[in-house]
């Protein structure tokens, strides 16, 4: 039986994995009924796992409940590795949801959890490598080396994978290479894409609380206006990459929330200004991500106010050509001939970045609609579950292969 037939045959399990997972999403880095149903899984398939993470610095806490997120006073990341000795190569999947609402009766598994819902797929990738966990600890025998099993919390965080890294993800053993994959909405139900090079955009985050001094309208001699100077660091930050980056690069710089005041004639204390800036080339990511807080204070002392700022940096995803270059050959294997292709680079922003800055990585987008499909993020996101299958077929045969062209 090929690796395929193995996952095809335990198709509904793996759907099974999603809806449960799907109709009970958490938001965050803390997961704890989503971290403690996948290691009762994996406990079923006889595989030991452990959770990879721990309390949260207090200070990053409050940077997260600043910008909207829950209070998370710790990250539950789940590893587990089956196999033994070198190499080590590690396969990821990312666990958290969305806080937003799907659309009622999309699916007869409907989120159960008000505010919160799985319209990123991240259900579907856990249930994928559940399915790849199950396959590949049956051919265990096979395995040349170890393979490690990455269920990531905080993804929509921006740095999940940096709080798994920063207590020993990539250590004991030693992870030599890793892959992932995301399902995309939009894209062609049976097709599998990659970047070889930067295939995801960095994302910098600035949030600008502008302090000034409140009063009557009719005295504005008397005061320090924050929505002037927001409205003076709104257009001068809107200037920057026209007027500071090679036009034939990629900025997309975008103030999503700028303002404050509650009325007419009251010049208020403080405004807000929420800025995000998304570059492909790390030069260009540097620059920006240097000039935006100069700016920032100076345009605000300029005008006497004062500010606070925290800010948020998620890396480009970056895909190792060799690997990409070793690796398709498997793929093919897996969606056929003709089903893999080499894709634009994604404007979004993907924190496996993290893993690929520390090892050769991978990372894979899997077609599970079409074009005219609502997008990831959209309350009507919808997924073709025939292709789950697919996703773990594709984990287990890159993991099979990757060691055995690597064992020492």
């Amino acid at each position: 039986m090929t690796i395929l037939e193995s996952a095809l045959a335990i198709q509904d399990q793996i759907k099974e994995y999603r809806h449960q997972i799907h109709r009970n999403p958490e938001v965050g880095f803390y997961l704890p009924k989503t971290a403690a149903y996948v290691q009762e899984k994996l406990a079923e398939m006889g595989i030991e796992s452990e959770i990879c993470g721990g309390p949260i610095d207090d200070a990053f806490r409050q940077k997260f409940v600043a910008a909207g997120f829950p209070d998370m006073a710790e990250s539950t990341g789940v590893v587990a590795t089956i196999g033994h000795g070198e190499p080590c190569i590690m396969l990821r999947a990312d666990m958290d949801a969305l806080p937003m609402t799907e659309t009622p009766g999309l699916v007869d598994f409907t989120s159960e959890v008000p505010g919160a819902a799985h319209m990123c797929g991240h259900d579907t990738h856990t249930a994928m490598l559940l399915g790849a966990a199950k396959i590949l600890k049956e051919r265990e025998s096979e395995l040349q080396g170890t393979v490690k099993f990455m269920f990531q919390t905080g993804e929509e965080c921006g740095c999940g994978s940096r709080l798994m890294i920063e207590h020993g993800l990539l250590e004991n053993p030693k992870v030599d290479a890793a892959f992932a994959i995301h399902v995309m909405s939009e894209q062609e139900v049976g097709t599998l894409g990659f970047t070889p090079g930067i295939t995801s955009a960095a994302m910098d985050t600035f949030m600008v609380k502008i302090k000034g001094r409140g009063g009557h309208s009719s005295t504005p001699h008397l005061c320090i206006d924050p929505l002037m100077i927001a409205n003076q660091l709104y257009t001068t930050l809107n200037l920057l990459p026209g007027r500071e980056i090679d036009p034939r690069e990629t900025v997309a710089l975008t103030s999503g929330k700028a303002g404050g005041g509650t009325a007419v004639n009251i010049i208020p204390d403080t405004a807000d200004v929420l800025v995000a800036a998304r570059t492909f080339k790390r030069e260009v990511t540097h620059h920006i991500v240097e000039r935006i807080p100069e700016i920032v204070d100076h345009t605000v002392k300029m005008w006497r106010g004062d500010y606070e700022m925290l800010d948020f940096h998620t890396p480009s995803t970056y895909n190792d050509e060799a690997l990409c270059e070793e690796l398709k050959p498997y793929l093919e294997e897996v969606m056929g001939e003709g089903k893999v292709h080499d894709v634009p680079c994604m404007a979004g922003t993907e924190d496996f970045g993290y893993v690929g800055d520390a090892v050769p990585s991978m990372f894979a987008t899997l077609g599970v609609g079409g074009k005219g499909a609502a997008p990831m993020h959209n309350p009507s996101m919808f997924v073709d579950e025939s292709m789950l299958p697919y996703g773990s077929a594709l984990h287990a045969t890159v993991a099979i292969n990757w060691l055995k062209n690597h064992s020492k």
